[in-house]
């Protein structure tokens, strides 16, 4: 923090008036509380940290874990379904709202062949995407559902309709897209046994509302192409 204040006092002082101003003078200091010169600022300083720091990419390497790792997830009964695909005999779903949650689970998740596994990821888990948000802050990214198939590990978000134009969103969905194309290339270890294949997608309640009684495989090129429609937005 001390540096970044080394760097915005050189940048008023020094650059932002075109000429050097003697910000000790109580009647010079007064400029600064205005808001179009704080945010003029505070964007220009981060702009050019990022362009120091650079564009944040994924690696194509990683630390392999198994669901397994998490031995035990601490669940309410009221909020949580027992299930049979999953390595835990119940699954949990959220608070609030987590209606849609429940019903993908026991609609789509657990009836569908092709699904040979599935979990709904914890914080425990620690599958966390990093990302940079609309001001450029770097934050991370948990997905909601993680699914495996013979050919294909889907990361999977359901979301409410009314999020979907967020920024939020969209953001996340591109950084959860690249993150996928960069674990497709990761080389595994010989004693991970899993498809080499990830692909993020999202499925919005409307689109599983229109579409109930389709199995999962059916659904993946709906949400492929919800999740594109998305991406384009952040272009």
């Amino acid at each position: 923090m001390a540096e970044v204040a080394g760097i915005i006092d050189e940048y008023v002082t020094d650059h932002l008036f075109g000429e050097t101003v003697d910000f000790s003078d109580p009647r010079n200091y007064q400029v600064l509380n205005y808001t179009l010169v704080f945010d003029h600022v505070v964007n220009n300083v981060r702009k050019a940290i990022l362009r120091m720091v650079g564009v944040l990419r994924y690696e194509q390497k990683g630390v392999w874990k198994r669901l397994s790792d998490v031995g035990r997830l601490m669940l309410r009964e009221k909020y949580s379904i027992d299930t049979h695909r999953c390595i835990y005999p119940r699954q949990g779903f959220s608070i609030v709202g987590g209606g849609f949650e429940r019903d993908f689970i026991a609609e789509v998740l657990e009836p569908s062949a092709e699904v040979k596994a599935y979990a709904k990821l914890d914080k425990k888990h620690g599958l966390k995407i990093p990302y940079r948000d609309e001001y450029e802050i770097l934050r991370n990214y948990e997905i909601d559902f993680i699914v495996k198939t013979d050919e294909t590990i889907y990361l999977v978000e359901t979301k409410a309709d009314r999020d979907l134009d967020k920024t939020q969103v969209v953001i996340k969905a591109k950084a959860a897209h690249s993150w996928c194309q960069s674990a497709s290339m990761t080389t595994k270890t010989n004693d991970i046994r899993q498809p080499d294949k990830w692909e993020y997608l999202i499925i919005s309640e409307g689109l599983f509302n229109s579409n109930r009684e389709q199995s999962f495989g059916s659904l993946v090129p709906l949400c492929r192409m919800l999740r594109d429609s998305i991406i384009v937005k952040s272009v």
